[in-house]
């Protein structure tokens, strides 16, 4: 474990009462730091941090308010930028949403970010989106992105403003490209996460859909494991870095399946339909950058965390909500 983090700082995370943004906030406030979370929360109402109640400062506002996020941002050292409207399968609907609602947006916050004097973005952006179809089933940072859907574009095209504002404004920036996440406190009132749409289904007695065969894989990555490795970006708040967070394996979805067979303590009904034009037939992220850093950690076994997840999504079914 990088021993880089003694150092209390002021951090804001957007989007933090969201998914994986509400475990970046655990591990944050874990390492004794002062947390404050941008979120919509009306009435200051929580989803998934109330566990942190009266330790963590929570704003509720419009990532689209740009006087709100200044007010926000302000006297905060680093920011993580966990705010996004949209999904892959979405994302082929209406791919002009992703310029007003992602990019114009996460170019406004980047501004406001310069103005107001944060010291680094660390944004959490995706791996086989970005990546696309390679050609070969691992991929590493160094290979040229070919994104084939908006929501890909789109994350690639942040990236680049990213980029962008680094090399005007002197603002670093880390960007994790992430695999397949899950865990605890995933929506599904989207189709993104076919680990918590298919728990959610099951717990409303429905048939889940699995899509694709043996050939598509998908390289899972426990949200706890993704948390942890992004406090990489509290060592140097100077350096900049674009890494893949994944375990750098791959499960086929049929092999998922079977772990389900295995985990799920209730009986479930499935059908088995050809893999979606939205979906990557096969990519594993390799992991070995962001693993120099962290040259002791190990990820988390999927069929143990499978399990985990069940157990949390089957005692607490008001996970099932919408996305931030």
């Amino acid at each position: 474990m990088e021993q880089g983090w003694s150092r209390k700082m002021k951090i804001i995370v957007m989007g933090g009462d969201g998914f994986i943004g509400s475990h970046i906030v655990d591990r944050l406030v874990e390492s004794g730091h002062s947390v404050t979370v941008f979120d919509r929360c009306p009435y200051k109402v929580t989803r998934n941090l109330e566990h942190h109640r009266g330790t963590v400062k929570i704003i509720s506002g419009e990532f689209a308010n740009r006087a709100e996020l200044e007010n926000a941002l302000r006297d905060n050292e680093v920011a993580y930028h966990c705010v996004w409207t949209s999904t892959p399968i979405t994302s082929w609907k209406d791919p002009g949403l992703e310029i007003d609602e992602n990019i114009r947006l996460s170019v406004q916050f980047m501004e406001t970010a310069s103005e107001v004097g944060i010291k680094k973005v660390v944004f959490p952006s995706s791996g086989g989106t970005v990546y696309g179809r390679q050609g070969e089933t691992t991929v590493k940072e160094s290979q040229l992105p070919r994104p084939f859907c908006p929501y890909g574009i789109a994350k690639l095209t942040v990236e680049h403003f990213l980029n962008y504002y680094r090399e005007s404004k002197g603002l670093a920036s880390d960007v994790y490209r992430i695999g397949n996440a899950f865990g605890p406190r995933q929506p599904v009132s989207s189709p993104q996460g076919v680990i918590a749409v298919w728990m959610s289904k099951i717990i409303s007695k429905e048939k889940i859909t699995v899509y694709g065969d043996n050939e598509t894989l998908r390289d899972y990555v426990y949200v706890k494991d993704i948390a942890h490795l992004m406090m990489h970006s509290l060592t140097d708040l100077k350096e900049s870095s674009t890494m893949n967070i994944g375990s750098g394996r791959g499960t086929s979805v049929m092999e998922l399946l079977n772990i389900f067979k295995r985990v799920i303590n209730v009986p479930f009904e499935y059908e088995i339909l050809p893999r979606r034009p939205s979906d990557n037939a096969a990519i594993v992220l390799d992991n070995r950058a962001i693993l120099n850093h962290f040259p002791d950690f190990s990820f988390s076994t999927m069929e143990d965390k499978v399990k985990e997840t069940w157990l949390s999504f089957s005692k607490k079914p008001s996970h099932i909500c919408a996305a931030s």
